[in-house]
C-alpha cells in the first residue's frame, strides 16, 4: 500500500480511533501526547512518522483496513495516454504530464515530514512522534551538553511544543512557569508553609525539583518576567549551585546533571516593541548565561502544509507576507491556522475565518493587507 493511500485510510477515520491505534501500538494504554490539542491531520502525520506500514496496519479497524489495489508502474504515462484517447487531438499531452507531475509534487509537500530517531545515554532508542522542525537537532544537542537554552520567536510558532518534545526525547520530566512582571521571587525558590502542627515547611517550587533532580525547566513568556526577579537565576545557571536560608539544614541546591533550563521569548529581551508590548528589558548578565544556546525561530512551514487547511494556508501565507511588507505589529501565527483548521473542518467558511482574524484592525491596516 502507498504512503498516500494509507494516509488518506487513516485520515477517513475519526480521530477517536486513530487515538485507540496509538493506544494499541504503544502497548501502555496512552497516546503519548497532548492530543486535546491536535487536529486529526496532525494525529495521522504522527502516526506515519512514528510506526510503519506493517504495525499501522495491524491496528486498523477491521472495517477500515483497505482491500490491495493494483498500481500502474507509470501513472503519468497512463493517464496521459487514456485522456489522449478519449479526447483525441483536443489534450495536450504535454499539458497533462506537467497537471499531473504539479499535482504529484504538492502532495509530495503536503505528506513530507521529518523524521528522528534518537538514541539516549541508557542506550534505549527513542523515534520522535510527528514532525521535527530543522532546528530541533541543534537544540538536542545544546541540551545534551547541559547549555541554557532560549528559544527566541513570533508568537505561536511553537517554542512552547518545541521544549516539551526536547524533555520527551531526552526522557526527562518536564515542567514550566509563565513569567510576569509580577512574578515573585518565591514561584522560583519555594515556599514556607504551615504543615499539619502548625509549624512551617519548606516546599520546593517546580524549579527547585527540576533543578536538583533533573529534568527540563521552561521559563514560558520570558521576556514578560520583572528583570530583577530574573537575576535570582543568574547564579543558579552560571555557578552549578545556589542557596535556601529558608530550607533549614539543607540551603545549598546543587545542580543535576541532567537539568536542562529553556527559555521562550517573542524577543531577544531587548524589551517592548510595537508587536510586543508587555515585553521586559532583560539584564545583560541574565542574557549572558543563554548565549550559546540562543535559538532564533519563525513559523515552520513544512508542519504547516502537513497540518493546515489547503485553501486556508494559501491565505494565510499570503496575509503573513503582506504584514511583514508593510511592517504592521501583527501576527498570523500557526496556532491561529491550526485552531482555524478545526473551524473549517466544523462547517465555518474562508471569509468568515477571515472575519474573525481582522477583528479589531484598523480600516488602513487592513487595506495594506488585502489590497
Amino acid at each position: 500500500m502507498s504512503t498516500a493511500t494509507l494516509r488518506d485510510t487513516l485520515i477517513a477515520l475519526p480521530k477517536t480511533q486513530l487515538l485507540d491505534m496509538f493506544r494499541t501500538l504503544r502497548g501502555d494504554g496512552t497516546v503519548g501526547f497532548d492530543h486535546e490539542r491536535t487536529v486529526k491531520s496532525e494525529c495521522v502525520t504522527r502516526l506515519l512518522a512514528a510506526y510503519d506500514e506493517e504495525q499501522i496496519t495491524s491496528a486498523l479497524p477491521a472495517a477500515a483496513t483497505p482491500a490491495p489495489a493494483a498500481v500502474p508502474s507509470d501513472a503519468g504515462n497512463q493517464l496521459a495516454a487514456l485522456i489522449t484517447s478519449l479526447a483525441g487531438n483536443s489534450v495536450n499531452e504535454q499539458r497533462v504530464r506537467e497537471i499531473v507531475a504539479a499535482e504529484v509534487a504538492e502532495m509530495a509537500d503536503l505528506l513530507y515530514v521529518t523524521k528522528m530517531e534518537i538514541t539516549r545515554p541508557d542506550l534505549s532508542v527513542y523515534k520522535v512522534p510527528g514532525h521535527v522542525r530543522d532546528e530541533f537537532q541543534d537544540i538536542l544537542v545544546a541540551a545534551s551538553c547541559g547549555l541554557n537554552i532560549m528559544l527566541a520567536g513570533p508568537a505561536g510558532c511553537g517554542k512552547t511544543h518545541l521544549a516539551h518534545q526536547v524533555a520527551e526525547a531526552l526522557g526527562r520530566s518536564f515542567a514550566s512557569i509563565s513569567c510576569t512582571a509580577g512574578m515573585s521571587e518565591s514561584a522560583l525558590t519555594g515556599w514556607m508553609l504551615p504543615g499539619n502542627n502548625g509549624s512551617f515547611e519548606y516546599v520546593p517550587s517546580d524549579f527547585v525539583t527540576m533543578y536538583e533532580q533533573g529534568g527540563v525547566f521552561l521559563f514560558d513568556e520570558f521576556d514578560a518576567a520583572d528583570s530583577n526577579t530574573l537575576l535570582f537565576v543568574n547564579q543558579a545557571l552560571a555557578n552549578g549551585s545556589f542557596y535556601l536560608p529558608q530550607r533549614k539544614g539543607a540551603t545549598k541546591v546543587t545542580r543535576h546533571a541532567d537539568f536542562v533550563c529553556i527559555a521562550a521569548a517573542n524577543t531577544l529581551g531587548t524589551g517592548a516593541n510595537m508587536t510586543y508590548t508587555g515585553r521586559e528589558r532583560l539584564d545583560e548578565a541574565t542574557l549572558d548565561r543563554f548565549r550559546a544556546g540562543t535559538v532564533l525561530l519563525d513559523y515552520d512551514k513544512t508542519f504547516e502544509k502537513a497540518a493546515v487547511n489547503r485553501e486556508l494556508l494559501s491565505w494565510g501565507w499570503d496575509v503573513r507576507n503582506r504584514i511583514r511588507a508593510a511592517r504592521l505589529s501583527r501576527v498570523l501565527s500557526t496556532r491561529f491556522l491550526l485552531d482555524a483548521t478545526k473551524l473549517m473542518a466544523a462547517g465555518r467558511t474562508l471569509n468568515q475565518i477571515k472575519e474573525t482574524f481582522f477583528t479589531g484592525w484598523k480600516a488602513d491596516e487592513r487595506q495594506k493587507v488585502e489590497a
